[in-house]
């Protein structure tokens, strides 16, 4: 069940970054990220009030130090990570940003004191050095000979720092508050984050709310209740590093649907940049 929660995180993620790109480019990854959190938490409200008579506050308010700072940093990630997918490929930022569930198996290895395979070292290897070649264009690099990052690379690797952080946060809360409550503590803290930061910054939060736009709003929020609730399940009874490098393999996905419809291309390293960071992923679940 710990693997199938896992690959439910899998499939939910890399299919709705994949449409998240799409929307992002058409209203901004600001806007993106704001309706489709509402989405979500619409979505999940009715189980919430269902449930509330259940929660127990003061083991609630004992973990809001561990799900405030998860709310603030997921949302960080985020905006980063749609904002690369604004002038980057998807095929590019994904596995970077997907490469979260290397700092969360370093935590957990460190504080949870999961004990690491051999496999699961070179995994870590395979991963770092798959981030270092999926990141630039060697046979740019050698012809202006001077180090540049490809467009989207710098916020992918704020997202795959930010994420990683903050779904090792949620752990303590998911173990013993169960599956939803952390997960929607989360986000309804990103959510009131990023309303401040809109507010301050005196954006708009009007978009043409066309029947297709709102379609592609709505499953992106529902398919990242799929993927948060298949993480948050998993963690609970199974090791942190095993379901965090399942569902961080998303990048599969991604890139399969960004190759089908946006025809994207790869240079030769970056292939093999991108096969090392799978490759690693999946290494270190075995």
């Amino acid at each position: 069940m710990g693997i199938f929660s896992g690959l439910l995180s899998m499939f939910g993620w890399g299919t709705s970054d994949f449409l998240a790109a799409k929307s992002s480019r058409q209203i901004g990854h600001v806007l993106t990220y704001f309706w489709t959190q509402l989405a979500f938490l619409l979505i999940t409200l009715v189980y919430f009030v269902i449930k509330l008579p259940t929660f127990n506050i003061n083991e609630i308010l004992k973990f809001l130090i561990f799900l405030i700072p998860a709310g603030f940093l997921f949302l960080v990630g985020t905006l980063a990570f749609y904002k690369g997918f604004i002038g980057g490929q998807v095929s590019l930022v994904s596995p970077i940003g997907a490469s979260w569930a290397m700092v969360t198996v370093v935590l957990s290895v460190t504080f949870f004191k999961e004990v690491l395979a051999i496999n699961q070292i070179v995994a870590i290897a395979l991963i770092i050095l798959g981030i270092i070649l999926v990141s630039v264009n060697l046979k740019e690099l050698l012809q202006i000979k001077k180090f540049v990052f490809l467009t989207g690379v710098k916020e992918g690797l704020i997202a795959m720092i930010a994420w990683g952080i903050s779904l090792f946060l949620i752990v303590p809360a998911s173990k013993t508050l169960g599956w939803f409550f952390p997960v929607f503590a989360l986000k309804f803290f990103g959510l009131l984050f990023l309303v401040i930061y809109i507010l301050f910054s005196k954006q708009s939060l009007r978009i043409n709310f066309q029947p297709s736009l709102l379609a592609l709003l709505f499953l992106i929020g529902f398919l990242d209740i799929v993927a948060f609730f298949g993480y948050s399940s998993g963690v609970r009874g199974e090791y942190v590093s095993i379901i965090a490098s399942v569902a961080a393999s998303f990048p599969l996905v991604t890139i399969l649907l960004a190759r089908i419809f946006l025809k994207e291309r790869m240079v030769l390293n970056q292939v093999f940049g991108m096969v090392g960071i799978v490759a690693g992923l999946i290494l270190i679940s075995i």
